[in-house]
C-alpha cells in the first residue's frame, strides 16, 4: 500500500495500516514529514459544535476529538484537552451561542454548555469585558501539528512501515 504525504493524515494512515500484516510505502514530496499542509495547521482539536449536520464532518468530529486523549497516552506528543469558547458580546448574539449548541447537539458533541458572564469570568479571568456569555466546548483541545505528525510516523515506521522523502507524486 502507498500513502501519499507524512503529515498528520499520512501519518495516522500509514500507523493505522501498520497494524496489518501488509507492506507499507509513505511518499513524502518535502526533506522531512510535517512539512506540507501540516506544518500551517493551527492545531486545534474541535469538539464538533460548528460542522453542518449530516456532513462528514458532523459525522467524524466528534468521534475524532474523543480519541485524542488516548492517542496522547500512546504517543506522547503533547494534547492539551484546554476547551475553547465562543463568546457573545451582546444579548443578540446569545442567540448564535444557542444555534452552536444545538447545531453541536445534533452532531452528537457532548457536554456544551452557554455559561454565563460571572462564569465565563471566573473560568477565563482575561476575557473580554464586552463578553456577555459563552458557548463552553470543553472538549475540544489543542496539539503542535508537527509534533502530532511526527509521533504518528515514527510510531509507524516503528511497525515497520517504510518512509522515502523528496519523492513528489505527479
Amino acid at each position: 500500500v502507498v500513502v501519499v504525504g507524512a503529515g498528520c493524515i499520512g501519518g495516522a494512515i500509514a500507523r493505522e495500516l501498520s497494524k496489518y500484516q501488509l507492506s507499507v510505502l509513505v511518499l513524502e514530496a518535502a526533506d522531512d514529514v510535517s512539512q506540507g499542509a501540516t506544518k500551517g495547521n493551527s492545531g486545534i482539536v474541535h469538539s464538533g459544535y460548528d460542522d453542518k449536520p449530516g456532513s462528514l464532518h458532523a459525522k467524524f468530529c466528534w468521534p475524532g476529538n474523543q480519541m485524542f486523549s488516548q492517542l496522547d497516552k500512546e504517543l506522547r506528543f503533547g494534547y492539551q484537552k484546554n476547551g475553547s469558547l465562543v463568546l457573545a458580546v451582546n444579548e443578540d448574539e446569545i442567540k448564535i451561542l444557542e444555534d452552536l449548541k444545538k447545531r453541536g447537539e445534533t452532531n452528537g458533541v457532548k457536554h456544551l454548555r452557554i455559561i454565563n458572564q460571572k462564569e465565563l469570568r471566573e473560568l477565563e479571568p482575561a476575557v473580554s469585558p464586552n463578553a456577555v456569555a459563552a458557548l463552553h466546548s470543553p472538549s475540544a483541545g489543542n496539539v503542535i501539528p508537527y509534533e502530532f505528525a511526527i509521533a504518528l510516523c515514527e510510531n509507524a515506521a516503528d511497525n515497520g512501515v517504510e518512509f522515502r522523502t523528496r519523492r513528489q507524486v505527479t
